[in-house]
């Protein structure tokens, strides 16, 4: 971990998140906060640093394409991109407003740091472990966390995939988090498109997330859901999922 982030004596007690091996995390080598998604942030980051001074973290950046966006947008901004994938780090563009950080979210109670903004994009699925609730657990922590991070009239920026059931709302998230977490069936999994599989990914409703939100000391400024995502497999398996409706949204939240 980089000097410039001192550390603190208490530690979170998260579970263990399994890792993505390389060749997973390859698959996310990818941008996605772009076009609609993109200003969104964009508009929400002039209301609130309408000067553009501002110093930002961005939780899981992998290949820092984001952070480069946001140096390259406000000049006067600086960061840090943290990411538990050295491979992913290794692709970032150098830049004298930029750090790196090779670590886990595990870590993020250590950090004594504070931040201006704290960006969180498509990253609280993946803190999974053995079981479902310690799965929940380790989101819940992951945003306390991400909490005591945020200097005064912080904001944290999360992007979120949400999955909602037809008559039980928190179903599909859990259907989908039992079949990538077991390894037994990682094989066959994998064979139906679940990048994830044998590791695991754990998706929630919008009711879920705003539960936890709320635990964790936060409430949310702004929500949007910027572009119709479509669901990128098999019509077939949104029955088999009980899965009603999936997109994608945006909560901006500040501490309370």
């Amino acid at each position: 971990m980089s000097a410039a982030l001192s550390q603190k004596v208490s530690v979170m007690q998260m579970e263990e998140i399994r890792k993505l091996e390389d060749s997973q995390a390859a698959a996310f080598d990818t941008e996605y906060v772009e076009g609609n998604r993109w200003d969104v942030v964009k508009r929400l980051i002039e209301k609130d640093f309408p000067d553009g001074r501002f110093r930002f973290l961005d939780v899981g950046g992998g290949t820092g394409r984001f952070a480069d966006r946001l140096l390259s947008s406000f000049p006067h901004a600086s960061g840090a991109v943290l990411d538990n994938s050295e491979m992913l780090l290794s692709k970032n563009a150098s830049h004298d407003r930029k750090q790196l950080i090779c670590d886990s979210v595990e870590k993020l109670s250590t950090f004594s740091d504070k931040f201006d903004l704290v960006c969180v994009h498509w990253l609280l699925h993946h803190v999974v472990s053995s079981t479902y609730t310690k799965t929940t657990g380790n989101q819940l922590m992951t945003l306390q966390a991400l909490r005591t991070l945020l200097g005064t009239g912080g904001r944290i920026s999360m992007y979120e995939n949400l999955f909602e059931g037809w008559v039980f709302k928190s179903l599909p998230g859990r259907i989908i988090y039992e079949l990538t977490a077991a390894r037994s069936i990682s094989k066959m999994v994998r064979g139906m498109g679940a990048n994830t599989a044998g590791v695991g990914v754990c998706f929630r409703s919008m009711s879920e997330w705003q539960q936890v939100i709320a635990n964790a000391g936060l409430a949310v400024d702004s929500y949007v859901e910027p572009d119709n995502w479509v669901w990128p497999r098999r019509p077939a398996w949104k029955y088999l999922l009980h899965l009603r409706r999936i997109c994608v949204g945006h909560f901006w939240l500040r501490a309370v």
